[in-house]
């Protein structure tokens, strides 16, 4: 259910300045919040502090007064929230960045991150789990690309974390905006997965609009693929419900049909015979 969106004015440390987590900034400095985004780069970080801008990954979206950037992992002790927003590759190292400077009394730390760390194949909050166990900690997914959400176009996500429920109601609270709607589970297994599993059908969808060759066909595709992620899903410990929900068909709806999205344009250039490796590079 979603929280009534009246957010008391806390402070949020923002872990990864990419497009999502600059986003996630700008939407929490809207609703009133004191926002620090870290960058790993600490002269990066100055220098869009200067700008006040992420000209890098999210140009066009000036930062209010109450939106800071810097390099300094010690935000952790100063926030009453957290999010780690870098990509699962970077998981590992920023876990270690935080827990360097993490406080006796650690505050919830929420995921952004969606996939697999590369190689060892765990989801991000297993990295949090083994490096940060002290922290109370959880994830935030769904179908919200970056831009909408700071467009202030209606979104909407799933935050599942490892929290009491007065605790999580009043995270969600925080969080949750006229035009970002937050909805809460327990299920943080299935919501980490279905911002995952969805990566794979989403490419094939885009391999699908070269050779289905109708509306029928891709919709016939799309219905086994959200069959077929819920049995894996269920299978490795997530409940059928998520993935009907935002974290699963929503998150893979928006994936496989919008013209911005990383993983259907992969699998539009591969089905146009594009060689995989040199998309990726590019």
């Amino acid at each position: 259910m979603a929280g009534d969106g009246s957010a008391q004015r806390v402070k949020f440390a923002i872990f990864g300045a990419g497009a999502w987590g600059t986003a996630v900034a700008l939407h929490l400095a809207g609703r009133g919040h004191e926002v620090r985004l870290v960058a790993r780069d600490s002269v990066w970080a100055a220098e869009m502090e200067k700008l006040r801008e992420n000209c890098s990954y999210l140009p066009g979206f000036p930062f209010p007064p109450n939106l800071h950037i810097d390099g300094d992992f010690s935000a952790i002790r100063w926030a009453d929230g957290a999010f780690l927003a870098c990509a699962t590759a970077g998981v590992l190292e920023y876990c270690r960045r935080v827990g360097a400077e993490a406080p006796a009394d650690p505050p919830p730390l929420i995921t952004l991150c969606k996939g697999f760390v590369p190689e060892t194949w765990q989801l991000p909050l297993a990295v949090v789990d083994a490096v940060l166990p002290a922290f109370p900690r959880g994830t935030l997914s769904g179908p919200t690309h970056a831009e909408d959400v700071a467009l202030g176009h209606p979104s909407a996500a799933v935050l599942a974390a490892q929290l009491e429920p007065e605790r999580l109601m009043r995270l969600q609270e925080w969080i949750n905006g006229p035009r970002f709607r937050v909805y809460r589970t327990a299920d943080l297994m299935g919501v980490e997965l279905g911002g995952s599993l969805k990566n794979p059908y989403a490419i094939g969808l885009g391999i699908a609009e070269r050779f289905a060759g109708s509306g029928n066909g891709r919709a016939a595709l799309f219905t086994r693929m959200v069959a077929e992620l819920v049995r894996i899903g269920t299978a490795l410990g997530g409940k059928a419900e998520t993935f009907y929900g935002l974290s699963g068909l929503g998150d893979l709806m928006a994936t496989g049909s919008c013209d911005w999205r990383i993983n259907r344009t992969l699998g539009l250039r591969f089905g146009a015979g594009e060689d995989p490796a040199a998309i990726i590079a590019g």
